[in-house]
């Protein structure tokens, strides 16, 4: 809950949608583990064996301070590190959502591809003020990857550009909550599986029912 807090602060107060956040509850018992596959999942992906922890550009993990009151300036010190690595790759991502469905559409450029790599699109769906049985209210909560958690492989030569429509069904959810996160990722299967570029959706424009 601290941990979650001080990131929360952090975006709100210093980096915007700069930074790109999802809060994944990965234990069983938690209430806001809505899909427990996907879950498990990206903690073993990101080498994860621990709570709380912070996994930074897909593969950072951050040394947790003993003490909570220092997690707001140690999740500081680390994003300003990330930060500082330059990216070669435009990303954006807009979002617009009814009653029925939601709809998510990227547009991605490279100027280079890593010989090696695997550059692979993700997204994820998530959900803002979740309320727990104590009254904590949690932020960017998951609720499902689009397409998958295998996400969509991109192979782009230098100068093309990709505009991908991606969609879920808005059923069961608050609309006015919902936001995404979307990332380029090297996902060839190394241990380092690096983000590459990231995109936020803070909220989904509202629309009428098509």
């Amino acid at each position: 809950m601290l941990a979650s807090q001080a990131l929360d602060s952090l975006a709100r107060t210093t980096y915007g949608d700069s930074v790109v956040i999802v809060a994944w509850h990965p234990y069983a018992h938690d209430a806001f583990n809505i899909n427990p596959d996907d879950s498990v999942w990206v903690a073993g992906y990101q080498h994860n064996l621990g709570q709380p922890s912070l996994v930074l550009d897909g593969y950072l993990q951050l040394a947790m301070p003993s003490e909570p009151s220092e997690y707001y300036e140690s999740f500081d010190a680390a994003i300003r590190t990330v930060k500082s690595t330059a990216a070669y790759v435009m990303l954006t991502a807009t979002g617009d959502a009814d009653t029925v469905e939601g709809r998510i559409v990227v547009t991605l450029a490279m100027d280079s591809i890593t010989p090696g790599s695997a550059p692979t699109l993700y997204c994820i769906v998530t959900e803002d003020s979740l309320i727990d049985p104590l009254g904590g209210a949690y932020f960017r909560v998951p609720q499902q990857f689009l397409p998958d958690r295998n996400g969509v492989p991109v192979n782009l030569a230098r100068g093309d550009t990709l505009v991908d429509t991606l969609t879920f069904a808005t059923a069961g959810h608050r609309l006015e909550k919902l936001g995404a996160a979307v990332f380029i990722e090297d996902a060839s299967g190394t241990e380092d599986h690096r983000v590459l570029q990231s995109a936020t959706i803070s909220q989904f424009v509202l629309t009428e029912d098509k």
